[in-house]
């Protein structure tokens, strides 16, 4: 069976793309990035020398700077999604964590008590745990960089195309007397060229692919085409392939 293929774009998604919050960001997204990018390094630097803050108030500092660099990087891609958002908002998570944990921890006694409990306080273990949120989330934060600008670097290699490419090589049949290749011809209903079972289901179909002077046209169903036209058809099935008007049927 021939899937059919719906054509119809999310309104939202639209309006999206003309608030002028989105033209905004549109327009300075180079800046964004490379605001980003500089925020990245900064915060490698602060890592490297987290280690060696002593007190309370330095790790108060630290904490303020860590914020600012990480709304930065949120900036760049909170215009681009719900998927980059999620995966960036748990890698800035996990950097937070790697920078202000050994800050924090460092201020401590290596001893201390717990409702009467000895508790030793391995800072070596603290600084590995530290380590491993900071990178893990530096590696998510570049993931969701790249599905927002770049998501062609994820692809594999022959990957298949997306349905909607299938018909963007054909071009729509624009009226009843439209002349195709220099030819005139009466023109007839596409219906005319139907079986009787196909026409009970042509409310699924918004276009059908119609071979039209040996050119192929997206035709809308009740349109009218020239008399010698020919429905194109599954090789195997004999059904009418074209585009589906709601999502969900394969005809």
């Amino acid at each position: 069976m021939t899937p059919t293929f719906s054509s119809e774009n999310s309104e939202d998604k639209k309006q999206d793309r003309y608030s002028p919050v989105y033209q905004w960001f549109h327009r300075n997204r180079s800046k964004v990035i490379a605001l980003s990018i500089i925020s990245i390094i900064s915060l490698f630097v602060l890592h490297i020398f987290t280690t060696a803050i002593l007190n309370s108030a330095h790790s108060k500092i630290i904490q303020i700077i860590t914020i600012a660099l990480i709304s930065l990087i949120m900036l760049s891609i909170i215009w681009k999604g719900l998927i980059p958002i999620v995966i960036c908002g748990l890698g800035i998570a996990l950097i937070y964590g790697g920078i202000i944990i050994p800050s924090y921890a460092l201020t401590l006694s290596t001893n201390s008590y717990f409702k009467g409990i000895r508790v030793s306080i391995d800072q070596r273990m603290i600084s590995m745990a530290a380590e491993s949120y900071f990178f893990l989330g530096i590696v998510m934060v570049v993931l969701s960089m790249i599905i927002a600008y770049k998501p062609t670097l994820l692809y594999v290699k022959n990957r298949p195309e997306p349905f909607d490419a299938l018909w963007t090589q054909y071009q729509k049949w624009n009226n009843n007397w439209q002349l195709a290749g220099g030819y005139t011809e009466r023109g007839i209903p596409l219906k005319s060229l139907m079986k009787e079972q196909e026409i009970y289901i042509l409310w699924r179909y918004e276009y059908i692919l119609t071979n039209i002077y040996n050119t192929r046209y997206l035709v809308e169903p009740n349109d009218f085409v020239p008399k010698s036209s020919i429905i194109v058809r599954d090789n195997k099935s004999g059904r009418m392939i074209g585009i589906s008007k709601y999502s969900g049927y394969f005809i």
